[in-house]
């Protein structure tokens, strides 16, 4: 019985360790990436660590799983990302326009309906990109659809954030010292289980 305690305190020392590692880690090649350039493929670098930490083991090593999806995935997840920035930023522009200044409730609802479903595309963005080889625009798509065509797996990512954003808000340390890992993790872990599944129901057929 102690020994069990024992081991899982030390099984939970261990996993925050590797959090606030991999947060260390994520810092210091974004800033390697002159920060533009970096913090997309420091970002892909941790859903990276972590897909392995569930498809093979938490002991499987950080930095060398961390360096080898940072520059594997260098130039593709800047491309992707660059584009993703942009309709952000578009979507944020037009949000504010309508808001501010057109008043026209039907188009300001629309807007909000598109920052929607590019918000639960997101969810599944980096997940998908570090598990599949596909082409640039199937990153984009794959993602929107799984986001629909699994809808407890998005609730329950949703559900995570808004939780993580209350609990950071109210112990913003834990943001600074493992923000980026904590944030990856619920999206990396939901996604995991509808990629298994789906992958599963495509054998059986």
């Amino acid at each position: 019985m102690i020994n069990n305690i024992v081991e899982r305190i030390l099984g939970i020392g261990n996993w925050c360790a590797r959090i606030i590692y991999l947060q260390l880690l994520w810092i210091v090649f974004t800033i390697l990436g002159l920060v533009l350039f970096g913090v997309m493929p420091a970002t892909t670098a941790v859903f990276y660590v972590i897909r392995k930490w569930m498809e093979e083991d938490i002991d499987a090593p950080v930095f060398e799983n961390f360096y080898k999806g940072y520059k594997n995935h260098f130039v593709k997840s800047n491309i992707l990302g660059l584009v993703l920035l942009g309709i952000g930023m578009l979507l944020y522009y037009d949000f504010s326009i309508s808001k501010l200044e057109i008043g026209i409730p039907f188009l300001h609802f629309i807007i909000m309906v598109i920052g929607f479903f590019y918000f639960i595309m997101l969810l599944y963005f980096f997940p998908v990109f570090v598990r599949y080889e596909f082409k640039l625009f199937e990153y984009y798509k794959k993602p929107f659809q799984l986001a629909l065509g699994r809808p407890f797996e998005t609730f329950a990512m949703i559900i995570s954030y808004v939780l993580l954003y209350y609990f950071f808000h109210i112990f913003p340390l834990f943001f600074v010292v493992a923000g980026v890992p904590l944030l990856a993790y619920p999206s990396m872990w939901f996604a995991h289980r509808a990629f298994s599944q789906i992958e599963a129901g495509a054998k059986a057929s």
